[in-house]
């Protein structure tokens, strides 16, 4: 079997039109994104922008879409996770409610990390964090119990080592 899954924060939420940036957004947005818990007045020291310009600005940018959230980036070692998957999911063709609950169980469990639909091969890219082997295993069982009469196939890659993870700064 494949196993295949897909973001649901990019289906749930209406993605936003290109956000045109001028040089004081650029600059707000480098100074956030090397550290999102600058307060407001430190941004506008660093950028030379008024407070008051940047409280705004940063409004305007969530509002458009472009800021969604901001959060806590944890390793994912320091919790005693030390296997990396990615298993690759080709499904049925079934309903797209039947589609929907197995996404959505993918979503909700604890060790699944990035769920993502693809064009292609296979439907869906998950992404699945366990302490070790035996623990993988058990995720992998919970996927294909969870999946029953809509995994056609599945194939697991072992990550060995992480190159690039990208917050899209060289973008700003």
């Amino acid at each position: 079997m494949n196993i295949i899954a897909y973001n649901t924060s990019m289906i749930a939420r209406k993605l936003p039109r290109k956000v045109p940036l001028d040089e004081k957004d650029k600059a707000i947005l480098s100074a956030l994104l090397r550290d999102p818990r600058t307060s407001t007045a430190e941004v506008a020291r660093k950028t030379g922008v008024q407070r008051d310009t940047v409280l705004h600005r940063v409004e305007k940018m969530e509002k458009r879409g472009l800021i969604s959230k901001y959060h806590t980036i944890i390793e994912p070692e320091a919790l005693g996770m030390s296997m990396f998957v990615l298993v690759l999911i080709k499904a049925e063709p079934v309903s797209h409610d039947i589609l929907g609950v197995f996404v959505e169980k993918l979503v909700a469990h604890a060790h699944v990390t990035h769920v993502a639909r693809l064009v292609g091969n296979y439907d869906y890219f998950v992404q699945v964090a366990a302490e070790d082997i035996a623990q993988l295993d058990g995720v992998l069982s919970d996927i294909k119990r969870m999946g029953q009469g809509v995994i056609r196939d599945v194939e697991v890659a072992n990550i060995i080592d992480g190159l690039k993870t990208d917050d899209f700064s060289a973008l700003v």
